[in-house]
């Protein structure tokens, strides 16, 4: 006959559900078909509570080979007395837990079986491996199996850290879990943990003085815990070791440890539900948040939706990996490409009235605020976030470009450039809350992009690894030069008056580069910023892609995200960037970015990548013989300056040619047809001087309509061939003003 165990011990305990923590170990989820099981080493328990669980269970668990014959005894004369029988050891009860567990024979016999297993279990295990088996296996209530989960479910703390009250309150539990663990169980715990100290006091392992003062400690019982805390986050989180462990997907038993912030998870979903009850009776159900840490790509915080989890207004829907419109969100990106190809923050750029030829029609932009702002610095543009600004420098530097761009970035939703066109610069694309972050965060990052993740670690039922994250391997995607301009724009509050005034919710106590978008039709609206220590992204909506009544991304997102930085701002230093190498300060006139002329009225000084320093003086000011300023903006901008009441420079008389100029198409200019498309447009546009009346446009030889002469444009259907065409208006003195351009079209 064989006695004791045939297997190891180690391998008969019940098999643990999935567990997942946060990065500081407090628990978010488990699957509670085999209750909560956190294994841990022996020397991860605090001393205390080893001897707390010998003086409770077994006080001469460290002499006796397995069984104690003195136990035995005393309780054979508590039996006779009570009808109770308690006299099993430590080893004894960790050997009917793991080999007796379905054993139906009589009392007698699972008791002889029990004692012959205790004593094979010490012939084969150290004392401290056989408390450890205990400690990992012993049943505590609320679904605890094992020190460490208990800590976490009744103090939210880890074994390693209980004191002496905490530690005699857990010893106590395994006697009547059930009793314990009820609301109304506390005075029966109480009084159990009294026992337990006295137990230790007799023991000699503490001081009658110490047990006195363990007693009277108030201990804090944290309420029982969901079936999980931030469900997007840990089913997300579950399928990204899915993916990138598809082995460990099945397997059962796991404890997963997470890179959430839970602290920032909780505080930024209870302030994210307070700011949108503001917005109930403006049709705004749901947003969501998404934190992430710059450099290693760490995810801090997800609220997929303020309902978490709620099915009523799309809960159920993580809305942080939900694609959706982002608006001027997206702008960053259109002008990190414009930097590679030369322009700075100070390149003027024409914010007029604007008709663009597309496949689908004529596209004319308007800003937020439906006025123009004439010529401005592009870093005002992007600061206060100047839609058509943005389009034509989308236009000038080309699709394709841009596209390149957000590729780096990481945002994988956004595919060729049919599919947009210019829009693209509003954010006409559907993007990722998450993906969007995780852009910005890698401008908080100085231009290196790390892929966001939640997995850390994964350890087995025995506390063995078995998956750990790589060190992150950043990847170039900016150069710290253009992403350090880029950063040093969005976080210029004073930038940012033409568009958004004087108080914003993107203001700080400490600096913060921030960007707000708005989708068509309000029906998503963002808000995304950063410091060198977290990135921040904001959604607000509603999940079934229904609009919100007048509700933009300062209305909506931004109050959240000033609340989430906040939030942050508890247990971070939130510092700032220093200026990197190869970046230069020049004194320039705006809105020109030329060096300033000898009328410039406010020199300003800007930034700019070393060699890229403007050499040129500006001649855009200049003074009349009265001696006031007037201005002598682009062609294109001239009828915005009259329109503005501004003084426009006036160099003797006119030319003829100065008098009408064609705009569009540019001179040489080569169009082509799209095969699939049924018609294209062209916009013809041509600025003329004061007192010219209307402006007739003819094609070949003929006239194809006309338009006032302060707003000259018309649009034309495309026909391949060489074309030229000619502008004329009529003059006060009767004579006429003209303006000749050819450009082709070809199939």
């Amino acid at each position: 006959m064989r006695w004791g165990p045939f297997d190891a011990p180690e391998t008969r305990g019940v098999g643990p559900g999935t567990t997942v923590l946060d990065a500081s170990g407090i628990l978010l989820g488990q699957d509670a078909r085999a209750g909560l099981r956190i294994p841990v080493a022996l020397t991860e328990i605090a001393p205390v509570m080893l001897q707390a669980t010998i003086s409770a269970e077994d006080r001469r668990f460290r002499q006796h080979p397995g069984v104690d014959p003195i136990a035995i005894a005393r309780a054979a004369l508590t039996s006779a007395a009570t009808g109770r029988s308690g006299a099993s050891t430590i080893t004894q009860q960790v050997a009917r837990r793991l080999y007796l567990g379905g054993d139906t024979s009589p009392a007698i016999v699972r008791k002889l079986r029990e004692a012959v297993l205790a004593l094979q279990l010490e012939q084969h295990r150290s004392k401290s491996e056989i408390l450890g088996l205990y400690l990992n296996d012993v049943y505590y209530g609320r679904g605890a199996y094992g020190v460490e989960a208990a800590a976490r479910v009744y103090f939210g703390t880890s074994a390693g850290n209980l004191d002496l009250a905490h530690a005699a309150y857990l010893a106590g539990l395994p006697q009547r879990p059930s009793l314990y663990e009820s609301p109304s169980g506390d005075a029966a715990a109480k009084a159990r943990q009294r026992y337990v100290l006295g137990r230790m006091v007799e023991d000699s392992a503490i001081a009658r003085a110490d047990a006195d003062a363990a007693a009277r400690q108030a201990i804090a019982v944290v309420p029982a815990a969901p079936s999980a805390n931030s469900p997007h986050f840990v089913a997300f989180a579950l399928d990204e070791l899915a993916r990138i462990r598809p082995d460990l997907a099945e397997r059962d038993g796991l404890v997963v440890e997470t890179t959430l912030d839970a602290g920032l998870q909780r505080e930024t979903e209870r302030l994210t539900r307070l700011r949108l009850a503001a917005l109930g009776d403006r049709h705004v159900t749901n947003a969501a948040v998404v934190a992430i840490e710059p450099g290693t790509g760490r995810l801090l915080a997800m609220v997929g939706g303020a309902t978490d989890g709620d099915p009523s207004h799309g809960g159920a829907i993580n809305m942080a990996i939900t694609p959706r419109q982002p608006g001027s969100a997206l702008k960053p990106l259109v002008y990190a490409a414009a930097f590679e190809r030369g322009f700075a923050p100070a390149t003027a750029l024409l914010d007029v009235p604007t008709t663009f030829p597309t496949a689908e029609g004529p596209y004319a932009p308007l800003n937020f605020d439906r006025s123009f702002h004439g010529v401005v610095p592009l870093r005002v543009a992007l600061a206060s976030s100047l839609n058509v600004p943005a389009v034509r420098t989308l236009d000038a530097i080309g699709l394709d470009a841009m596209l390149e761009m957000t590729r780096r970035f990481g945002l994988g939703t956004l595919s060729s450039a049919e599919s947009y066109g210019l829009s693209l610069a509003l954010g006409g694309g559907d993007v990722r809350l998450l993906d969007l972050t995780s852009a910005y965060a890698a401008l908080a990052a100085q231009g290196r992009w790390v892929e966001p993740f939640s997995v850390a670690r994964v350890r087995d039922a025995a506390g063995h690894v078995l998956y750990e994250r790589a060190a992150p391997a950043p990847r170039r995607v900016l150069s710290p030069q253009h992403a350090y301009l880029l950063t040093d724009i969005l976080s210029d509050a004073d930038a940012r008056i033409t568009g958004f005034g004087l108080v914003t919710p993107f203001d700080l106590p400490f600096p913060a580069a921030v960007k707000s978008g708005t989708s068509t039709g309000f029906r998503d609206n963002w808000t995304l910023g950063y410091t060198p220590d977290i990135a921040i992204g904001v959604w607000v909506g509603n999940a079934d892609g229904s609009a919100m009544v007048d509700v933009s991304g300062i209305d909506g997102a931004g109050p959240i995200w000033h609340d989430a930085m906040m939030a942050a701002a508890i247990g971070r230093r939130m510092s700032w960037y220093a200026r990197p190498t190869g970046i230069v300060e020049v004194t320039v006139c705006a809105p020109t970015g030329l060096l300033p002329g000898t009328d410039c009225p406010a020199p300003t000084r800007e930034l700019f990548v070393a060699g890229t320093e403007p050499q040129a003086r500006e001649h855009y000011y200049s003074r009349d013989e009265q001696g006031r300023v007037a201005i002598d903006p682009p062609t294109e901008a001239r009828a915005w300056a009259r329109d503005a009441g501004l003084a426009l420079a006036v160099r003797g008389t006119p030319a003829a040619g100065d008098l009408l100029r064609i705009v569009a198409p540019a001179g040489g200019s080569v169009f082509w047809l799209a095969p699939e498309l049924s018609a294209q447009q062209l916009v013809l546009r041509a600025t003329a001087a004061p007192g010219l009346g209307r402006v007739a446009f003819e094609v070949d030889g003929r006239i194809i309509g006309d338009a006032p002469g302060a707003d000259p444009w018309l649009v034309w259907t495309l026909a391949p061939g060489r074309h030229t065409l000619r502008v004329s208006a009529q003059q006060a003195d009767g004579n006429a003003a003209t303006a000749v351009s050819s450009f082709e079209v070809r199939r």
